[in-house]
């Protein structure tokens, strides 16, 4: 398989001799760009260097791309790829819904509508090709988010590029793993120095184990109040959840419903920045002796319902799991009350030795 030139600029000024028609030097650096018809097909492109024996090379590559017939793919749009990408991807996988996330949310305004070649090629002005610059850019995101980015990138850009392959990636955030929860005397000692509606929102999310986005976020349209349900599409994996809602959190969304403006569909007017501001004014005040964040309020509501007793494949379908998996590795914490109940079953039945004489 021809692997697609990926060239590194050369900004070298030996401009000595004529140019041949099929390429010419354009802008105050006089960069050579190819422009000529090869087998029936448009050779149009920059050769990014100065250098003219550099620049006929660099045309060779192309002419060979036409012979192998992947100068078109090679100049096909990221946008275009992904259309292509989207309509071989099965959406019943939840992993697949994951990806399909990651590509609109993250990689798409980023590419764009630019070409494939144009993505793999380095620019002068850094000696960089966009490829890096993107993952320069989402380095503070968790390893395994950052690896899952980098799998659908690779998966769009071969259906432009056969060649592509991604560079060197630093992994700089290696992921947290809950080590700790929040008791129910620590959720209501925080939520004791939050405003009132930093307290609804806070309570939605112990009692629901929704995310702070899915929660700010919250429309009535989603809320079924008469038979005490909430039905969402989580922002994040784009999973239907169907959330019973409690009493406590029964009374509070009926007194918003009461007092709510008719003509606005939106449970809270307030946005994650505010919240987060909030919650960690509120942590402080608490004299707590570690600092849980907003996202500990959906661990609560997981650690919560284990500790008592609740089966993790009800959980895992609450929170938008496909499978206990993540639940048992992130949020399967038993605290010691929980764990001496199990042992206690050893206490009713159990075999006893005969007590030895010790005088």
């Amino acid at each position: 398989m021809l692997s697609s030139p990926h060239w590194k600029a050369d900004r070298s000024l030996n401009i000595g001799g004529a140019m041949k028609k099929q390429i010419y030097r354009r802008g105050q650096q006089k960069v050579c760009y190819a422009d000529c018809q090869y087998l029936g097909v448009r050779i149009r492109d920059c050769l990014f260097t100065t250098d003219e024996a550099i620049a006929h090379e660099r045309l060779a590559e192309l002419k060979l791309l036409v012979r192998k017939g992947e100068y078109q793919k090679w100049k096909r749009k990221f946008n275009d790829c992904g259309i292509e990408w989207l309509e071989s991807l099965d959406t019943r996988r939840q992993s697949n819904i994951r990806y399909e996330s990651i590509y609109r949310v993250h990689l798409l305004p980023y590419f764009g509508s630019k070409r494939v070649v144009d993505i793999v090629n380095y620019d002068n002005r850094n000696g960089k090709n966009m490829v890096q610059a993107y993952f320069e850019k989402k380095i503070d995101l968790p390893e395994s988010s950052l690896k899952k980015h980098a799998r659908v990138l690779r998966w769009i850009m071969k259906l432009g590029d056969s060649s592509f392959e991604l560079p060197a990636i630093v992994y700089r955030n290696k992921g947290f793993y809950q080590t700790k929860f929040m008791t129910q005397n620590e959720l209501d000692a925080v939520i004791g120095y939050l405003d009132d509606q930093h307290q609804a929102i806070a309570l939605l999310m112990a009692y629901t184990g929704f995310s702070l986005g899915d929660a700010v976020n919250i429309k009535w349209s989603v809320i079924d109040l008469k038979n005490r349900m909430i039905r969402i599409v989580r922002g994040k994996t784009q999973v239907k959840v169907s959330m019973p809602v409690c009493d406590a959190l029964y009374d509070l969304l009926r007194y918003r419903f009461r007092v709510r403006n008719i003509h606005d569909n939106r449970v809270f007017n307030v946005g994650k920045q505010g919240f987060q501001k909030g919650w960690k004014r509120a942590v402080g005040k608490s004299d707590m002796n570690w600092k849980p964040r907003p996202t500990d309020l959906r661990h609560f509501f997981a650690s919560y319902l284990l500790n008592n007793g609740e089966d993790h494949l009800v959980v895992a379908n609450l929170m938008g799991h496909s499978s206990v998996n993540m639940l048992r590795k992130r949020y399967g914490h038993y605290g010691d009350d929980r764990l001496k109940k199990a042992m206690k079953l050893f206490d009713t039945n159990s075999t006893k030795l005969p007590q030895q004489d010790v005088n």
